[in-house]
């Protein structure tokens, strides 16, 4: 199994299909874990933080991955990645039932291919 850090991968297979893109994993504090059901490949993002962002009021500067972790358990599968900016480092989730959108500052981006 081959293991790339890069986030090429990642924006890739989101610029591709986006849809495809689903997470599986949300371990705090840092970890967590994305599968590309379209190409198999698992994409392990460790994180710097995660300050929520919401169109209603909710915290701001929140640094931690418990609301994410929280709509993970709740509903997994309307959390969506809705950006990839590997430039800047950072990843963007999108839980469509909350409306909360979770803006993640990556450290390091991890690939795995079977």
């Amino acid at each position: 199994m081959s293991v790339y850090k890069s986030g090429a991968f990642l924006q890739q297979c989101f610029s591709v299909h986006p849809l495809s893109l689903n997470l599986k994993l949300v371990a705090p504090p840092e970890v967590l874990g994305v599968v590309c059901t379209n190409c198999r490949m698992r994409h392990r993002l460790t994180i710097q933080q995660v300050p929520a962002q919401s169109t209603e009021k909710t915290e701001k500067g929140n640094t931690d991955l418990l609301p994410l972790q929280k709509c993970f358990h709740g509903h997994p599968e309307d959390i969506r990645i809705s950006s990839v900016h590997v430039e800047r480092h950072a990843v963007e989730f999108r839980c469509w039932p909350c409306r909360r959108t979770y803006v993640v500052d990556v450290a390091l981006f991890e690939t795995h291919q079977s």
